[in-house]
């Protein structure tokens, strides 16, 4: 019979990680006030607005009307329009930090707002088929680099005796909002995207257990932390060594990269995959040149704690210089998606 073992799986994120639900918050559905983004429960909503007829019919209105006056005005304008000053209606909010908009960018014009995934309760988490990808992609890239057949798929399927669970759940105080940012090293610095995601701060924590069923996956798991650094060597050597110092942010220990935005060559098996097959595919105006587009995100900056020999240093988690001329406000530019991570047996 196969040995069933626990592991204790940390992640920290590194910067912004974007795990999406596959909905999004329209503009008539979240409120901009006092430096937030509020997204009221709108069962409350509408039941406080019943209590008087004339709101509710112009609720009601509001949400119906395809007018493009109309669709075009927000929640919370439209809720001042007609006197309804009452804003504790459940749900959640999530401080502005300034990524939001470019260029002094009016803060409540923002396009939809992308969700991150939530729990039954309404808290954010990591599902772990995210994380289980993210492992799989290390592994096809080392252990199973050039292998002819990989051993998934079937009744060999390696994968079915490595389980990782969903996170433990989040605070909502863990979110940040951000927007993409594409950056051409052939062209002059990262270019902002009409893409607006709720996205896990960096420097969070977030927890997993990863369970196996005998001595081959446990010692896969076991040997995670080295085969993480070797594929980040890789994605270094094939990829981040054309990206400009400044917005690189350091491996730390046993890099990852999770969620939607790190881009194809975080994903991508690099013995398989023909980058000429995908440019002869790919429409003119979206063609792929050298290895394509880094996948940046601001957010304020984050500084850490590290202890080196006895000694505390502190840290930061963005490139060099923070990425940009966005220092004097406390804001610099993060790698979409990166994360490290430590593991151990739980005893």
């Amino acid at each position: 019979m196969k040995q069933y073992r626990e592991f204790e799986f940390k992640l920290r994120t590194l910067a912004p990680v974007f795990i999406g639900s596959g909905e999004t918050y329209k503009q008539r559905e979240y409120i901009y006030e006092n430096d937030a983004y509020y997204f009221p429960n709108f069962v409350t909503l509408y039941r406080k607005l019943s209590s008087n007829q004339r709101q509710q019919e112009a609720f009601e209105n509001y949400l119906m009307s395809s007018r493009r006056q109309e669709k075009n005005i927000r929640l919370g304008e439209f809720l001042r329009k007609i006197n309804f000053t009452d804003r504790d209606l459940g749900g959640y909010s999530i401080k502005a930090t300034g990524v939001e908009v470019e260029n002094n960018g009016d803060p409540d014009r923002l396009n939809e707002i992308a969700k991150f995934i939530k729990d039954p309760q309404g808290r954010p988490y990591i599902p772990g088929t995210s994380l289980k990808g993210a492992i799989r992609t290390i592994l096809i890239n080392t252990r199973f680099k050039g292998v002819e057949k990989i051993p998934w798929g079937g009744s060999d399927d390696i994968f079915h005796d490595i389980r990782v669970s969903d996170s433990e759940p989040l605070k909502l105080s863990s979110l940040v909002i951000t927007k993409k940012w594409d950056y051409n090293t052939r062209k002059d610095g990262p270019n902002p995207l009409p893409l607006t995601r709720e996205c896990l701060k960096p420097y969070t924590k977030v927890i997993f257990t990863i369970t196996t069923v005998g001595d081959e996956a446990a010692e896969i798991i076991s040997g995670l932390s080295k085969a993480a650094d070797e594929f980040y060597k890789r994605y270094e050597e094939r990829f981040l060594k054309d990206l400009d110092p400044k917005y690189r942010q350091s491996g730390y220990n046993h890099p990852i990269y999770l969620g939607g935005g790190s881009g194809l060559w975080t994903k991508a098996n690099y013995d398989r995959i023909n980058i000429e097959q995908i440019r002869s595919r790919t429409p003119r105006k979206m063609k792929m040149t050298g290895n394509g587009v880094f996948k940046l995100t601001k957010a304020k900056r984050q500084s850490y704690r590290l202890k080196i020999k006895g000694v505390i240093e502190e840290r930061e988690l963005v490139g060099k210089n923070g990425g940009a001329a966005d220092t004097k406000d406390g804001i610099g530019f993060y790698e979409m998606g990166k994360c490290c991570f430590t593991i151990k047996e739980k005893k």
